[in-house]
């Protein structure tokens, strides 16, 4: 196997721009690729995340641009602006180092159309996108499809999923049938490589990078058994005891990561989110000081898992367990990238921890239980029993409200483990109250009171009045504007 660029085929300024960011040897993906791509057939390729997927393809395409032609020759599709900008960045880098004039343009939604429309009038080679901008632009006839030699599908088998996969055809229809297609992912399920297939021909080849497993071997995965309603308080516990230079931390719910961003930041710890409810400028402004250093914490959904490459990543930490075993596969790969250590640490009840077993059958991965104790990650026992502690009786509990996708309640900056307990009053009184409460934020219970006990418990009423109060006030608030909802 070639283990030199010069021999894969490319050419010396190609080979000079690479030495220029300390590349010198090919990642066994690179070499699997390149001379494939050169031949102008079409290629599947996978192999873990951090092997130079972007340069496996990226520079078969520079070594194949008619400098004689001006309009479009690749299209570069991704499934998320993060990543269609990462890969914008690498070809421009490509091109500056090299002196190769490519041209590149970036053509996203969520932005301006007009500057778009501008750096098409100057007839870029390449242009690397959201797969609806792009099909929207050719539509209009401002890229040339009939010129495009090339179309790569990143993270493929995200593009080949029922949300993406029309506009993705609808974009390859527009080209001719000459055309070249490529496909790379982490994970390529046989579903996506059939859809693949199909808009492929015949003599498409099917290429793996077997050296590296199919999340980097220097990944430590771990996850910790909790309530949920103390997840927070976990991850609290854990980004005050490994300090991590870099962490990102996923959730499931888009809607949920504003609100947490906003509680990390109360609490001291600098942070910033992205997803796709989020405009593009503070999507741009959270992934610059996330890269800088400016902020230590970033927050996001699944679009944050793919392809993206940052440096000084150490921790991942999953507060909503992911849904399938490919979304781990692709978060977890966002640390210990480029032969570095890694940890990954996914937050889990007892019910989500069968998840964690999927994704040790899936993956062939290997998980240890963990707790934080005395600000260090220690082994654990902990079980069942020991999370779900049973409900006191003939009490007020006063809890956290659980919002599902979400691993904390309402009141986040409640110390870590305070659970409100009001005692004593008329049993009846609160049972005509919960009745009349439509969003009812606590549970009655009568509670049997001897000697010394019941009067702590009514000591420690009078302490915590404030914050039954506070979660009294809440309730009605959240019971107001359900009612507003429904009006």
């Amino acid at each position: 196997m070639e283990n030199t660029f010069e021999k894969l085929g490319l050419r010396a300024e190609l080979v000079e721009a690479l030495a220029k960011q300390g590349i010198e040897a090919p990642t066994e993906i690179q070499q699997k690729m390149i001379p494939e791509m050169l031949t102008g057939k079409d290629v599947i390729g996978r192999s873990e995340t951090g092997s130079g997927k972007t340069l496996a393809y990226l520079l078969p395409i520079f070594e194949k641009l008619d400098m004689n032609v001006k309009g479009t020759q690749a299209i570069i599709l991704t499934p998320t602006h993060e990543l269609a900008a990462q890969v914008f960045h690498q070809a421009e880098l490509l091109q500056e180092n090299s002196g190769i004039e490519a041209g590149c343009a970036l053509l996203i939604g969520a932005a301006g159309i007009g500057r778009q429309l501008e750096k098409l009038k100057t007839k870029p080679r390449i242009v690397v996108g959201s797969v609806g901008r792009i099909l929207d632009l050719i539509r209009k006839k401002k890229i040339q499809a009939h010129l495009v030699k090339t179309i790569v599908l990143d993270e493929g088998d995200r593009l080949m999923d029922d949300g993406n996969v029309e506009d993705v055809e609808a974009v390859i229809k527009t080209t001719l049938k000459e055309r070249q297609i490529v496909l790379l992912s982490a994970s390529v399920s046989g579903e996506a490589k059939e859809k693949a297939m199909k808009l492929m021909k015949k003599d498409a080849i099917d290429l793996e990078a077997k050296s590296g497993g199919i999340v980097p071997k220097g990944i430590k995965h771990y996850y910790i058994l909790s309530a949920h309603r103390e997840k927070f308080a976990n991850l609290r516990k854990i980004l005050a005891g490994e300090k991590p230079a870099k962490c990102m931390i996923f959730l499931n719910n888009p809607e949920n990561i504003e609100v947490t961003v906003d509680k990390l930041n109360y609490h001291g710890i600098k942070s910033a989110g992205i997803y796709g409810q989020a405009s593009k400028m503070d999507r741009k402004n959270a992934m610059d000081g996330f890269r800088e250093g400016r902020i230590n914490v970033l927050v996001a959904s699944d679009i944050g898992s793919r392809g993206l490459d940052i440096e000084g990543v150490t921790h991942i930490i999953n507060l909503d367990v992911p849904e399938e075993p490919t979304h781990y596969l692709h978060r977890a790969g966002r640390c210990g990238r480029k032969g570095m250590e890694g940890t990954a640490i996914t937050i889990v009840t007892p019910y989500e921890r069968k998840w964690v077993h999927k994704y040790e059958k899936a993956w062939g991965l290997k998980f240890e239980q963990k707790e934080m104790s005395y600000g260090k990650l220690v082994d654990s026992q902990k079980t069942k029993k020991d999370i779900i502690k049973p409900m006191k009786k003939k009490k007020l509990m006063i809890e956290d409200k659980w919002v599902e996708g979400d691993g904390w309640g309402e009141f986040g900056d409640w110390e870590d483990d305070i659970i409100i307990e009001v005692g004593g009053g008329d049993s009846k009184k609160k049972k005509h109250k919960k009745e009349k409460d439509e969003f009812p934020f606590a549970s009655s219970k009568t509670k049997k009171k001897d000697g010394k006990k019941g009067k702590k418990e009514k000591k420690a009423d009078e302490d915590l009045g404030f914050f039954a109060k506070k979660a009294k006030k809440l309730a009605e608030k959240e019971a107001n504007r359900q009612k507003s909802q429904k009006k």
